[in-house]
């Protein structure tokens, strides 16, 4: 018997859809000259979200919200260009909030739930490094959210699309890749997975699993 998809895959699948269609949809609109079609983005964004179809009521509240405004959003094209950095500028405050007294690191979060999962632990001596790339992550995903969101109220669609689907992506892939190698470099004596076990350990983790 053979199975072509479990629910999670084909949920995940039309979130990665819709993702990619957003910048997608706004290239089209910006090609055609008609920006009342990037109104039609806010929803695919909130189904790369939330998913088709969302357990909790703030992720059906959100698909709710981005049908009604698209509607506001055909009136004022420019605002379908701002959730990509108000959502970076978002997760860059997540970020930048786990540094606080009495909170772990989001970074140190991460590792322990992916250490776990192997049935290793973090090593204590690596517990520094996770606190300053929290804080490096903090202020990448700022630059990334406020060039998005000034580009959005500038209502620059063309240099918008470039940063989102060029710059944003490359800064964030090689700041991924670079603290992978640089931290081989600095704990030599760790026992460090392959980089792509790596990456496709960090793409199964959900956000509820490291929100404590």
């Amino acid at each position: 018997m053979t199975v072509t998809g479990s629910p999670p895959q084909a949920a995940a699948g039309i979130r990665l859809a819709a993702l990619l269609a957003y910048p997608g949809l706004i290239a089209l609109a910006l090609s055609l000259e008609r920006p009342e079609l990037r109104a039609l983005g806010l929803p695919l964004l909130a189904l790369a979200l939330v998913g088709p179809r969302p357990r909790h009521w703030p992720g059906r509240l959100l698909l709710i919200a981005s049908l009604l405004i698209m509607v506001v959003v055909i009136q004022l094209p420019a605002l379908a260009l701002w959730p990509p950095g108000l959502i970076c500028l978002a997760v860059a405050g997540y970020f930048a909030a786990t540094l606080r007294a009495g909170s772990r690191p989001l970074i140190e979060r991460i590792a322990t739930l992916v250490h776990e999962r192997q049935g290793r632990q973090v090593e204590p001596e690596s517990l520094p490094w996770m606190r300053a790339w929290t804080a490096a992550w903090a202020m990448l995903l700022t630059l990334i959210g406020t060039t998005a969101t000034i580009l959005a109220a500038l209502d620059q669609a063309g240099w918008w699309l470039a940063w989102i689907t060029l710059a944003a992506p490359t800064l964030f892939i090689s700041a991924l890749i670079g603290e992978y190698l640089l931290r081989r470099r600095r704990f030599p004596d760790h026992e460090h997975w392959p980089l792509r076990r790596f990456l496709a350990l960090l793409a199964s983790i959900r956000p509820e699993q490291v929100a404590r």
